[in-house]
């Protein structure tokens, strides 16, 4: 590559950044164009989603086929650069989101993969996977399972869906049109020199569904290849190679190899030398087997300096570890305090009073994500929980005083600690497991010793040992470290399937709570804990992002804002909705869950629009509905749906939004929430907008935000309506795009307050918050009525507090003044 562009200043971090989802319906060209609005917004810089080549028609990227090409359905790499010009001539940045932890596999775009299937362990790209050739299986040693199937083998054999097929690069079995799995050279070189011609050789292998024997050759050429092709529920039990959580078709990767780094970052190091990128966010760290070593060594080869951030997801008492060399985390802790700030502590009791009125008794929210941590170990992870019992298993086995500990008991053992760690993984390396590791793996197996007090207390002592480091040297030190990073990269699918994808859509007290980064016992934030939060931020991490909405959220910044205003008024909220279940009773209410119900109700609230109409509010919480009760399976499920109850639910959701007197009840107790909501969310705007951190702004969320889980977050964006609003006077603006402008001006105006300023509290009254950033002679004040009330008279506050000279923005619940 030649230097076609002049570097951004990558030693400065980003004043604020604006998230855009790139994919063949919005490419480089589109993002071009938004230069000017978002210039004029007042962002410094462009946080792309993933850009390298993905599995056609990606609507995320994040499924990589190929790290050394740009995807072609977003544009050209001259495309790019035009962008980045683009981009620079109005002084914004670049960063991009990149994926080191895994690629996308199936189908017939990864080469590395394909070559894998085809020449099994001697692949030269065997050992860039996690996979393990010697699974338990017989007949399954130097293969790899392909769980692609949409039926059983048997009727996918007999019905024709398996065909052999050739084309340049040889013979290959395909599975309807998509996957493609390359066969054996021997095989490829038998069959030629048999049938003479690729033509002749398929016509010999292709059967007739009506002829029952007429498969026998292409079953038994199958059975000879490095790949077992099965159907996808078989995955959850035999899987024999590592995952991002439990999807099949994204495999990881080694990329602690030399050779992997190299290859997957060449094209990411080249566009930094090139001046192109100015930073980099790095999806799921936690997924790497070292994560500490991969971002030394991505600092040590990046060609300049560049701001680093990591999506890693904090426990509620975690810290981000001090000794890794990132800007901070993606901001999903931060996102959670700006809810829980906006809710009164005192609320609830009654908020759960609220909830198990209308719901009867529930599980303790723990103790639902233990549950759950535990049925996803048993049904769509076990097949790793066994491997991983097999590693401990044998290296017990090798020394006396522990050979007699059962592969079954550790097991066992293994699956009751992860179920009780607190945190998502811990960080033991080469150098062993550090205190805070070696405290929460205390923790976790003293609370699975009294959780599983039936097992023998020598396979605790094992387990914990061998985690903590604390085993003798009689014990193998590779086997022993192998398994320590196995376990460490387990325990966090574990929880993020356990507690995210299961727990959050099985307790439903108030939703605005139950987000990624967020847990939903834990209700109000203090002020005093807020702040504190903020000052440790200041000075640990102070250019970490702050992030409110994301493509991960599963509901939008607004939408939690309207929900968490029910914390207000909890018995309003609970006689409304007792009085909404009788009227929609001769509309099957009866006939839906309890928890289903609740859950809808607080879907409807939050997500029916703040401002304009509701076209096509229906179906998108239709969509919303059916995958939160496939998340929470239990009534039904991704492997399993239990189409009669959804479509039930359907129906309801139908039959509600067109019956009227609900409809009259509803919007009247709706009214003033969204009105409580709507002064909450500008709060929790402000207030991100001017805490420590970088505030990243989701595409669109400029406008209200109120959309559910994914792929409802990822709808088009009217950007071209956006800028004409934007263009408006300041008194014709809508207040979230008025506020969002605002104090992003300020932003620019005063970088080194917002960026290296003071952090200092101002006590008021316990409903108010207050805090000054200050930087040499330079200071902005600010000041939030939390209980978002009309008549709060923040106004009385200014003369006490001195305010700063120039009012930035005034309402009657935040208040923003600077010098």
């Amino acid at each position: 590559m030649t230097s076609q562009t002049p570097s951004f200043d990558g030693d400065r971090a980003p004043r604020a950044t604006y998230r855009l989802q790139l994919n063949s319906a919005f490419t480089f060209a589109d993002a071009q164009r938004l230069a000017p609005y978002l210039d004029a917004l007042g962002v410094s810089h462009v946080y792309l989603s993933p850009i390298l080549k993905a599995r056609p028609g990606s609507t995320h990227g994040y499924d990589t086929v190929d790290h050394q090409q740009i995807n072609p359905e977003l544009g050209s790499l001259d495309d790019f650069r035009a962008l980045v010009a683009a981009l620079r001539q109005h002084g914004l940045g670049v960063i991009l989101d990149f994926v080191p932890n895994h690629m996308g596999v199936g189908g017939a775009d990864n080469g590395l993969w394909l070559d894998v299937l085809k020449h099994g362990p001697s692949s030269r790209y065997a050992d860039w996977f996690d996979i393990d050739w010697h699974p338990p299986r017989p007949g399954m040693a130097g293969k790899l399972l392909v769980p692609f199937l949409g039926a059983s083998y048997a009727e996918s054999l007999t019905s024709g869906h398996l065909q052999i097929r050739a084309d340049a690069d040889g013979f290959a079995i395909w599975a309807g049109d998509d996957q493609k799995l390359p066969i054996r050279p021997e095989d490829e070189s038998d069959l030629l020199a048999r049938h003479g011609t690729a033509e002749a050789a398929i016509a010999a292998l292709s059967g007739h569904p009506e002829q029952a024997g007429s498969w026998a050759a292409l079953d038994a050429l199958i059975a000879r290849q490095h790949w077992r092709i099965a159907h996808h529920s078989v995955a959850g039990d035999e899987i024999n190679y590592r995952r991002f959580f439990i999807n099949s078709d994204l495999a990881g990767i080694r990329i602690d190899r030399p050779d992997v780094f190299a290859h997957a970052h060449a094209l990411i190091f080249a566009l930094i030398a090139e001046g192109l990128v100015d930073g980099l966010r790095i999806d799921h760290i936690d997924g790497l087997l070292d994560p500490k070593g991969y971002i030394e060594k991505l600092r040590e080869c990046a060609p300049r300096t560049i701001y680093l951030i990591v999506e890693k997801i904090l426990a509620p008492h975690e810290q981000l570890r001090g000794d890794w060399p990132v800007e901070g985390t993606t901001g999903y802790e931060v996102g959670a305090q700006l809810t829980r700030i906006l809710m009164p502590a005192h609320a609830e009791p009654a908020v759960t009073a609220a909830y198990e009125a209308f719901v009867g008794a529930v599980a303790d929210p723990q103790e639902e994500a233990y549950r759950c941590k535990l049925r996803v170990m048993d049904n769509e992870l076990a097949a790793e929980l066994a491997a991983l019992a097999r590693r401990f298993a044998t290296i017990a086995w090798a020394v006396g005083t522990t050979m007699d500990l059962a592969e079954a008991g550790l097991r066992r053992a293994l699956r009751e600690t992860i179920a009780q760690l607190e945190v998502y993984r811990v960080y033991a390396d080469d150098a062993g497991s550090g205190a805070r590791d070696r405290r929460e793996i205390g923790v976790a197996i003293g609370k699975a010793r009294r959780s599983a007090a039936h097992l023998p207390p020598a396979l605790f002592d094992f387990v914990g040992d061998l985690l903590c480091g604390a085993v003798g040297n009689e014990y193998d030190p590779k086997l022993v470290a192998e398994a320590v990073g196995r376990f460490q990269q387990y325990s966090g699918p574990v929880m993020a399937k356990g507690l995210e994808d299961t727990a959050l859509y099985r307790y439903n007290r108030l939703v605005a709570l139950n987000e990624v980064g967020a847990h939903p016992d834990r209700f109000a934030l203090s002020v005093s804990a807020f702040h504190d939060s903020n000052r440790r931020r200041l000075a640990t991490h102070p250019a970490c992002m702050i992030a409110t909405s994301t493509h991960d959220t599963k509901r939008g910044e607004d939408l939690r804002a309207v929900v968490a205003a029910i914390a207000g008024d909890p018995a309003r909220w609970q006689a409304a909705t007792q009085e909404w279940r009788a009227i929609l009773a001769a509309d099957g209410a009866d006939a839906i869950a309890a928890n289903d119900l609740y859950l809808l109700f607080q879907l409807l609230l939050g997500g029916w629009p703040i401002e304009g109409e509701a076209h096509d509010l229906a179906d998108r919480i239709k969509a919303a509905m059916t995958k939160s009760l496939r998340e929470a399976r239990q009534r039904s499920d991704w492997g399993v749906n239990n189409t009669g109850y959804e479509n039930g639910v359907l129906a309801f959701i139908d039959a509600a939004l067109a019956n009227q007197a609900f409809l009259r009840s509803f919007h009247a107790a709706r009214l003033p929430l969204v009105e409580i909501g709507r002064r909450k969310a500008l709060i929790q705007l402000g207030l991100k907008l001017t805490i420590p951190g970088v505030p990243d702004i989701y595409r669109g969320a400029e406008d209200w935000e109120q959309s559910f889980v994914d792929p409802d977050n990822r709808r088009p964006v009217d950007f071209p309506g956006l800028a004409q609003r934007l263009a408006r006077p300041m008194a014709q603006r809508d207040d979230k795009m008025m506020l969002t402008q605002t104090l992003l001006q300020l932003r620019r105006r005063l970088p080194e307050v917002f960026a290296q300023g003071r952090y200092e509290p101002v006590v008021l009254d316990p409903a108010v918050l207050a805090f000054r950033r200050c930087h040499g002679a330079d200071e902005v004040l600010v000041i939030a009525d939390l209980s978002a009330r009309h008549d709060a008279g923040l106004a009385r506050w200014l003369d006490i507090v001195g305010a700063p000279p120039e009012e930035v923005y005034r309402s009657d619940m935040l208040v923003v003044f600077s010098t």
